[in-house]
């Protein structure tokens, strides 16, 4: 269904689209800390390129003529903004070693190895440098299930910044399934919803309940076992 005409820069109220702008200027600022080699220069291009996908298809969606092509560009932002987030990960797990010691990527902690902490300006890595130290290890004060439960708001400004764009990445992501859940809503009034779409919404329900039955389930004692029968925890196993 075609939408009623709207503001043609009305795109810039979204807190959605807020938030984007933030999180292509912050992506732009890590990113800017990265040294000059082939391979971390392409990482830096693509997150880059990302951070600006996230953002401006924000604005291609708003612009276009029916919901649903809005919400299918919504999609695409969170595709691009999903990806970016992944590099995040990937830095912060120690895959781009010559940005161990990085503190505007990875925060005052840099690495640590067998023979301790290593400074910023002092490591030796195996890297484009191609200089190497045996065993180094990126010295996470965090391990990655502990990340994935960092909340995104209100941001925490003494994480480590890669950190810190993870997490903004996470918050827009779920600015922009709020938007798509609305439009959703819009579309099922107007009979545009496809019926894969209603299908899906239908499962993401079944297992938005699962989930919350089995957060009850964990907090007053007791499990759910893989074949669906529910027991007090002392009885597992």
């Amino acid at each position: 269904m075609l939408k009623p005409p709207r503001q043609p820069y009305g795109f810039k109220k979204l807190l959605a689209y807020r938030k984007a702008e933030e999180l292509q200027m912050e992506c732009s600022r890590v990113t800017a800390q990265f040294p000059k080699y082939k391979t971390l220069i392409a990482l830096a291009d693509q997150m880059d390129r990302l951070a600006r996908s996230a953002k401006q298809n924000i604005v291609e969606g708003w612009k276009r003529n029916s919901t649903k092509e809005y919400y299918d560009f919504l999609g695409f932002s969170i595709g691009a903004n999903t990806e970016l987030e992944e590099d995040c990960n990937d830095i912060w797990r120690g895959a781009y070693l010559d940005l161990m010691g990085i503190t505007g990527v990875m925060g005052e902690k840099g690495i640590k190895s067998e023979m301790g902490d290593v400074e910023k300006g002092k490591m030796e890595i195996m890297g484009e440098n191609g200089n190497r130290a045996p065993h180094l290890i990126p010295f996470n004060p965090l391990v990655p299930l502990d990340i994935e439960k960092i909340p995104f708001y209100p941001l925490n400004k003494n994480l480590p910044p890669v950190i810190q764009l993870k997490l903004r990445c996470k918050e827009l992501n779920y600015l922009l399934s709020q938007l798509q859940k609305s439009l959703e809503v819009k579309m099922l009034q107007e009979k545009t919803l496809s019926g894969g779409d209603i299908a899906r919404n239908y499962l993401r329900e079944i297992d938005k309940n699962k989930k919350q039955d089995d957060i009850f389930l964990e907090q007053n004692g007791f499990v759910r076992l893989e074949n669906g029968q529910v027991i007090a925890k002392n009885q597992d196993g």
